[in-house]
């Protein structure tokens, strides 16, 4: 059977016709689209639940009477779409679970679809509140949640629709097959698909936006794999090929290594980093409140050799970006490719093999965590806490505004001697 396209279809509203004619997707079995008079267009999907006859003495499920759902209207809902939907619910009845009598409580439920819930879960809750992590929270809901789960009412999704979005979602697609930017897909895209479900659910319950008082998406991380803690420290010989490395690599790239490896912070925070943060004759980089990780200013100390590296790049750019491949105007992307090709040929070329293991960026800053724990001993958590910027929500911090960026200062500078020797 022919599968349906976009062209043959629309070729076919545009025939004159007296009567309504069924036109079968060769795709999905039970799927057509039935084209009334004028251009109109409607999907509908025959199917048979599994078990609703009963039992064969063989124990067999068997198949009840046939339903024709209605998907929705073309070109409102697209082929792929009808696709998507139509394969749901034969997965559904498949297990034996009626689609017929979710479309029932559907019709009598609140008709806010997912999709519509996403719209309005950035535009009042996301970008109100100014989240650093609006990009992530878009990608998972045009990436992954609207495809699939979209023109479901969010008072029936139901956890089997959850687990249907986290099959998906698991399923790993290669750069070469999803089209330009990263691959898609994997356990942790789900993780985050995931989290971001469950937060747009809850607001919608908190918010009174949903009938519903249960929250499907909640507690569903059991069935991912446990998340692995990374645990990779460079040793100091590593850690000094990396930094001779990364001067090697130069401007932009190499730059933010090295400054990194200098003050432990995260690789966002100089990859956004603007010339406004930064300092020279104090040594100091200060990130405001709103554009820190945990809402609040965070001073790094600024030691001599990082004042060096960042008094020799050029200026003069049309934007304010210290670390930019386009005059400042865009901050640097696309570190962890970096860290995958670019570095490690830097470092074959200066020590004629590879490193024992491969690297992150985030392990840069556990690394230095760790160096900083080894020359500090016992006690040294707080202190290293300071230099991580990790919040500190104990009584004693809303009184102690000191900073410690004089005692930061000095073990970043004995760790810099060790790091250059």
């Amino acid at each position: 059977m022919t599968r349906l396209t976009e062209t043959a279809l629309r070729g076919a509203l545009r025939k004159p016709r007296d009567k309504q004619i069924d036109i079968p997707d060769g795709a999905v079995p039970g799927l057509f689209v039935r084209l009334g008079n004028g251009e109109t267009a409607t999907w509908s999907l025959r199917i048979r639940v599994s078990g609703e006859a009963g039992v064969s003495q063989r124990g067999l499920k068997l198949k009840g009477r046939k339903y024709r759902l209605t998907l929705g209207t073309y070109p409102e809902v697209s082929i792929e779409r009808a696709r998507a939907r139509a394969n749901d619910y034969r997965a559904q009845a498949k297990e034996g679970s009626s689609p017929v009598e979710a479309l029932e409580r559907a019709s009598t439920a609140r008709g806010l679809t997912i999709e519509a819930l996403s719209k309005k879960f950035l535009d009042e809750y996301v970008r109100s509140r100014k989240l650093r992590s609006e990009r992530k929270y878009e990608q998972a809901i045009v990436t992954h949640i609207a495809p699939n789960i979209g023109d479901v009412l969010v008072d029936v999704l139901t956890r089997e629709h959850v687990r249907n979005l986290m099959r998906k979602v698991r399923v790993r697609i290669p750069r070469r097959e999803s089209g330009p930017g990263r691959p898609r897909g994997g356990d942790e895209a789900a993780r985050t698909v995931l989290a971001v479900l469950r937060q747009m659910l809850s607001w919608a319950i908190r918010e009174e936006i949903a009938k519903r008082s249960d929250n499907p998406a909640s507690d569903m991380e059991r069935n991912l794999p446990k998340k692995r803690k990374k645990d990779r420290v460079l040793s100091v010989e590593e850690a000094r090929l990396v930094w001779k490395a990364a001067g090697a690599a130069g401007y932009a790239f190499g730059t933010h290594v090295q400054l990194m490896l200098l003050t432990g912070c995260r690789a966002g925070e100089w990859a956004r980093a603007i010339w406004q943060w930064v300092d020279l004759k104090q040594g100091l980089l200060v990130i405001p409140a709103e554009s820190y990780k945990s809402d609040h200013v965070h001073v790094v100390p600024l030691i001599a050799e990082a004042v060096q590296i960042l008094e020799e790049i050029p200026k003069g750019g049309e934007g304010d970006y210290v670390l930019s491949t386009t005059d400042g105007t865009v901050p640097i992307r696309g570190i962890g490719k970096f860290y995958k090709t670019r570095l490690p040929r830097e470092i074959i070329a200066i020590n004629g093999a590879s490193l024992s293991a491969p690297f992150t960026s985030h392990d840069l800053r556990r690394t230095v965590a760790t160096r900083l724990g080894e020359s500090l001993g016992v006690g040294g958590e707080q202190l290293i806490k300071r230099v991580l910027g990790h919040s500190d929500g104990s009584v004693t911090a809303i009184y102690n505004r000191y900073g410690y960026v004089k005692e930061m200062r000095a073990c970043l500078e004995k760790w810099a001697g060790e790091l250059t020797k």
